[in-house]
């Protein structure tokens, strides 16, 4: 037990200058396996101390020249040996008196044995002091151990009183990070106070909840620097009990470095989210633009190819009626000038009907004259839809390139099987000339109403599409003009709202494959807010319907 786990034996210096009592100990304690060294006055010992250092020193208090008290004070002044236990030794009657022991255990030492000494006694005491230096020892080195991981470590550490919230104590790299001028800058303060924000009376309740039921608790905070300089810092709290009393032990890990990067991820991230949509809506208006010029090329191509015949039959069906005309009033002159035919004549008369073939033939020139009419205005329409000769800003009526739109897409208004005619309700109030680009806003109003339709095409009933139409004043416009405002509204089944706010995303779309290509609304988008400065939403219920608003400024400044 002496040795404490060691197989060096300990060293006993025994000070005495009583040669009789020097060999009495000193053979006792070899006898017991420790190593002894002796010396006859204090002097002697302070010279052996030079070059050896025991592990308890036994000291007479009577010695001649430098008695116990100022060697034992010698000692303790001395860094080399002031950490060694010393027992005093002394006659009885001087043990006796408590003056004498206060004296010497204010000097440092741990204990007095009475001569005379009982050897028994004293191997038990000094094996009691061996082991109390051993695990003073013990604990110091721990004690070192501890105190240079806290000051060594990364990350400044912080001892809290849990229930004052007041830093107790902290390392020097707590003083560093938080750039306080020493430990003092930081000790006895809220640590709250070194946030850029302090926990609100929620926040901090459930806080001390988590500490509590599970002993920890962890967040990255903002911190502010006794010199005001930010920094984020990832805050570790754990519960420990030091001394009887609750404490939090609090790291805070500086992790600026880490929340620059990841903002700088962040920044390329979202450059990169706006390149691709850049990318996504060029990549859409260039194939927009090519498929609305072919398409507005092979229009009027089309336009032109009907128009010619059209045109021909168009202006030959007035001489040809009356050219009927006049051919049924010679019948009747001769019938009135020979009212008594052949009778070849009547048989003829007979077979083809005469009286039935005059109305019949009246009624098919009224319906081929409706007919052209039609085929006229539907060629008109894609004429002024396709408007490939007005690419520049002009004044418009934006009513005409809605109804435009509508004559162009008459055949998909028509009842289809056991789903009734699309109903179209138009509310048009009276609006001035609009100064706009008119074939793009006209694809843009082809472009809603095809949707509305979609939405209808497959509803068995309630198949119904609404226009209307609103001069708007410069205080509810858009602008500091005047806005017209066109709604399409269909009562459709509507859309969710998930799918609502990706409707003007280029290439986004709900229609099956082949039947849609996500770009009519995204290039609409453009047309409308980019383009004329103007604005366009939508708002949908499910089960209800969607209503599509466009408001577009009067007066569009033209391009320089």
């Amino acid at each position: 037990m002496a040795r404490e786990n060691s197989q060096k034996k300990q060293q006993i210096l025994v000070i005495d200058d009583t040669s009789t009592n020097l060999k009495l100990i000193s053979d006792f304690l070899r006898e017991s396996e420790f190593e002894v060294r002796v010396a006859k006055s204090g002097a002697q010992a302070m010279k052996l101390l030079e070059t050896t250092k025991p592990d308890i020193i036994m000291l007479d208090v009577v010695m001649p020249e430098m008695d116990g008290f100022e060697t034992c004070r010698l000692l303790k002044s001395s860094p080399q040996t002031r950490d060694i236990p010393v027992m005093f030794m002394t006659a009885v009657d001087d043990a006796a008196s408590p003056s004498y022991k206060v004296k010497g255990l204010g000097l440092g030492a741990v204990d007095y044995i009475s001569k005379p000494i009982q050897l028994p006694e004293v191997l038990a005491r000094i094996k009691t002091h061996l082991h109390l230096r051993y695990l003073t020892q013990q604990i110091e080195q721990q004690k070192e151990l501890l105190e240079s991981v806290f000051n060594q470590s990364a990350d400044a550490i912080f001892l809290v009183n849990s229930e004052t919230l007041l830093i107790a104590e902290c390392n020097q790299r707590a003083v560093e990070m938080f750039e306080a001028g020493s430990k003092d800058e930081l000790l006895d303060r809220d640590e709250q106070s070194l946030q850029k924000q302090r926990f609100t009376t929620e926040e901090f309740r459930v806080i001390q909840e988590e500490i509590d039921s599970k002993g920890f608790w962890s967040e990255e905070l903002e911190y502010v620097t006794k010199k005001g300089k930010l920094f984020w810092g990832n805050l570790s709290a754990k519960r420990i009990y030091v001394g009887g009393k609750n404490l939090n032990l609090v790291r805070v890990t500086d992790i600026s470095d880490r929340k620059l990067a990841e903002a700088r991820e962040r920044q390329k991230s979202q450059q990169l989210k706006l390149a691709i949509k850049e990318l996504k809506r060029t990549q859409a208006q260039l194939i927009q633009t090519e498929k609305m010029s072919s398409l507005g090329r092979m229009v009027a191509g089309v336009a032109h190819e009907i128009n010619n015949p059209i045109s021909f039959i168009y202006g030959n069906l007035i001489p040809a009626r009356r050219y009927f005309q006049q051919l049924v009033n010679l019948i009747q002159l001769y019938q009135e000038t020979y009212p008594h035919p052949t009778p070849e004549i009547t048989d003829s008369i007979e077979d083809i009907d005469l009286d039935f073939l005059v109305k019949d033939f009246s009624k098919l020139m009224d319906s081929m004259q409706v007919g052209a009419d039609r085929i006229r205005q539907i060629v008109l329409s894609l004429r002024n839809f396709s408007r490939l000769d007005e690419k520049a800003i002009k004044a418009v009526d934006i009513r005409e390139g809605i109804d435009n739109a509508l004559m162009i897409l008459q055949h998909r208004l028509k009842p289809k099987g056991a789903h009734p005619e699309i109903e179209v309700i138009k509310n048009y109030a009276p609006l001035p000339l609009v100064t706009c680009y008119a074939s793009q806003l006209n694809e843009v109003f082809m472009n809603i109403l095809t949707n509305a339709i979609d939405a209808l095409e497959l509803q068995a009933s309630r198949r119904v599409i609404s226009i209307s139409t609103s001069l708007l004043a410069p205080e509810t416009a858009i602008s500091q003009l005047e806005s017209v405002e066109v709604r399409i509204a269909d009562s459709g089944l509507g859309m969710c709202e998930a799918v609502r706010k990706k409707i003007f995303d280029p290439f986004f779309t709900t229609k099956a494959v082949g039947k849609g290509t996500g770009l009519g609304l995204a290039i609409g988008y453009e047309i409308v807010v980019e383009k004329h400065k103007g604005y366009i939403n939508c708002t949908s219920i499910v089960g209800q319907g969607t209503e599509f608003i466009v408001k577009i400024p009067v007066k569009l400044a033209r391009p320089a």
